[in-house]
């Protein structure tokens, strides 16, 4: 069965999460992504200095579906070969700090005219015309700058997530940017450069507390609660945790009568969600009370039922235990050769016409420099020039 990208090549020089995630992406798309490596070292998230070598489960989970070619790009002969890659790809994306790809040669200004039909793909931090264009960014990071961590957390200590949120969210905004663009190639046959910020990503995820600041407000950080939203929060269940989220007054009506304090409609104090959030105290330990003696699965149902937003506080061993993870794709088995079985994040990209691969037909990420003599085979230099450029450290 043919796939949307099948026939496009992508040379892939995005490391950590961001530009790979996007890759990822496009290869479960049909697109053929070549990997380029450091030798002897590989993408950051290989950790070789961690057992198994070569083998950081954090790469596993982003690489599968590609191929690996090792080139030490500060080397002129490395940067040779990499022209000749991209001479027969429609795609190159990059992650580096402003003016990485520039010292190699290979920055988008130096190619376009060479490769008019290239489609020459960004993940920056803050954007090559910021001020901030060469300060190392990573998801944390941008959590910082971007206002993130500041409304994250409870009224007296802002903290940050663990989830990549942003570094993925760059990394699937580059793919619709590379699409849109080969969209575009189909009509003018131009290629064009594309680049997405991790800053301007953040912002509008932001949204829900951008908007009251936009309007000359102050947000305030209020942990699990919603400031247009209550009550709302995270409950303690008999067997662990529940969180319901009380949106409309038609859930807040519901849920007074399920906690058995439908008096609480007409109090005026609880005739919108702002009156509420001034005793969301006293309206959470009626929440509190009424769920810590019932199962969180069986509340749930319940909730369900009633219409109401609610979802379970799981754990992470959880989730990934969780037979929907592989029913849906979101983990996809597959295996490693210092690992054995391992399951790796499949594309939440879900098309009718084209199924994501079934047990036993998904590439499994490459061992570093894994495909370097197939790829370099078909650019013509052979098993003795390969040799040679092994021991001169090109690949």
């Amino acid at each position: 069965m043919s796939l949307p990208l099948d026939g496009i090549r992508v040379i892939d020089f995005g490391q950590i999460y961001a530009a790979p995630y996007c890759t990822m992406q496009l290869a479960y798309l049909g697109a053929d992504v070549i990997k380029i490596e450091p030798p002897r070292t590989g993408d950051v998230l290989r950790r070789p200095d961690l057992p198994p070598g070569g083998a950081g489960y954090s790469f596993l989970m982003l690489n599968a579906q590609k191929r690996s070619v090792t080139l030490n790009l500060k080397l002129r002969r490395a940067q040779q070969i990499a022209l000749q890659l991209i001479e027969g790809a429609d795609v190159l994306v990059e992650n580096f700090l402003d003016g990485v790809m520039e010292s190699f040669g290979l920055g988008y200004a130096q190619l376009a005219e060479r490769f008019p039909r290239l489609i020459y793909a960004c993940g920056k931090g803050y954007g090559s015309d910021s001020r901030w264009a060469r300060l190392g960014s990573m998801d944390n990071t941008i959590q910082a700058s971007s206002g993130f961590i500041s409304i994250t957390g409870f009224p007296d200590r802002a903290v940050k997530t663990s989830a990549t949120f942003i570094d993925m969210g760059t990394g699937s905004h580059l793919v619709s940017g590379i699409l849109a663009a080969l969209i575009q190639r189909g009509r003018t046959g131009r290629g064009q450069k594309v680049e997405v910020a991790m800053i301007d990503v953040a912002v509008p995820a932001l949204t829900s507390a951008v908007a009251p600041t936009l309007q000359g407000l102050k947000f305030k950080r209020l942990g699990n609660r919603h400031w247009g939203a209550c009550p709302t929060n995270v409950y303690p269940a008999c067997d662990g945790e529940i969180l319901i989220f009380c949106l409309t007054e038609v859930h807040w009506r519901t849920i007074a009568r399920l906690i058995g304090h439908e008096e609480l409609l007409s109090d005026p104090r609880c005739a919108s969600h702002a009156t509420r959030l001034r005793i969301a105290d006293e309206l959470d330990g009626l929440m509190s009370t009424w769920t810590r003696t019932r199962p969180r699965d069986e509340m749930i149902a319940l909730l369900m039922e009633a219409g109401v937003p609610c979802a379970p506080v799981r754990q992470l061993d959880e989730v990934v235990g969780d037979p929907e993870m592989v029913k849906r794709g979101t983990l996809v088995e597959s295996d490693f050769p210092t690992r054995g079985p391992i399951r790796v994040a499949g594309s939440p990209i879900k098309l009718s016409d084209a199924p994501q691969p079934q047990p036993g037909q998904l590439r499994r990420p490459p061992e570093l420099g894994e495909h370097t003599r197939e790829v370099l085979g078909s650019l013509g230099i052979g098993p003795q020039e390969l040799d040679q450029l092994r021991a001169a450290g090109v690949v």
